[in-house]
């Protein structure tokens, strides 16, 4: 069990759910399948992500490390009022390989803070059934990753109690607000997220972050009986923490 990440996220998406709309808007733009009969959120955090795919799908099964994430999700799902959800506790990296057969696999900025994460790619390939469809949003690498990266481990190591982890969330906010003026920007926060504090806290603070390129991610999805696209090469204006999303469909059986 990834004990280090299931401790971030048991204290973060408590703290941090996204807006709704905003998430099910982006979905919705992202899927192109109209109907599918099962789908896995694979690293469902708080849940909203399954509560937009249990009105595509007829069931979904979200799974995640953090025991305080699904009950928020368990929250968000009653609140909901959706039946069509289960919830299980789950590591990617050593995913139930009864868990199979998804028509839909959606996971979004999820397998890359994982210490291992081929083994969970590898996981939701096995999961997937042929002819179904895995969405995959991981961290893109560019000559900055190294940066970002060097931030990091500044911060989780000398910047990491609740009070020091605020004064380097609220550095941050303030610093992105004044260069955002200066360059007559909008705010540069992601739309569904609540706040620039916790955008910077989950860019920062989580234990595990590794960066791909997109072709490296096709290429790996082809060479195990997918065909595979990316869909969205960049989703963020910060060059060293952006997210790229494969679409991958099935074909070996």
């Amino acid at each position: 069990m990834d004990v280090a990440t299931k401790e971030f996220y048991d204290q973060y998406w408590p703290r941090f759910v996204p807006i709704y709309e905003e998430t099910k808007k982006y979905m919705l733009r992202t899927i192109t399948e109209p109907h599918v009969g099962r789908a896995l959120d694979a690293g469902c955090g708080h849940g909203l992500c399954s509560i937009v795919l249990s009105e595509l799908a007829d069931q979904v099964t979200g799974v995640d490390i953090s025991t305080d994430s699904l009950d928020t999700a368990r929250q968000q799902v009653a609140m909901a009022g959706r039946s069509n959800i289960t919830l299980l506790h789950q590591d990617l990296q050593s995913l139930d390989p009864a868990l199979k057969d998804f028509d839909l696999v959606w996971c979004w900025g999820v397998a890359m803070m994982a210490p291992d994460p081929m083994k969970v790619m590898h996981n939701l390939m096995r999961a997937t059934a042929p002819g179904g469809t895995v969405y995959l949003g991981l961290y893109l690498r560019t000559w900055l990753s190294p940066v970002h990266q060097l931030v990091r481990h500044t911060c989780r190591t000398f910047m990491n109690g609740p009070r020091r982890k605020k004064l380097v969330c609220d550095f941050f906010a303030g610093l992105t607000r004044v260069v955002c003026r200066l360059r007559g920007e909008e705010i540069n926060r992601r739309p569904d997220n609540v706040s620039i504090q916790a955008q910077v806290e989950d860019w920062y603070y989580p234990p595990y972050k590794t960066f791909y390129t997109p072709d490296e991610i096709i290429d790996l999805f082809r060479r195990n009986g997918f065909q595979a696209e990316c869909i969205q090469d960049r989703l963020g204006r910060m060059k060293s923490a952006t997210i790229f999303v494969v679409r991958a469909v099935k074909t070996a059986g």
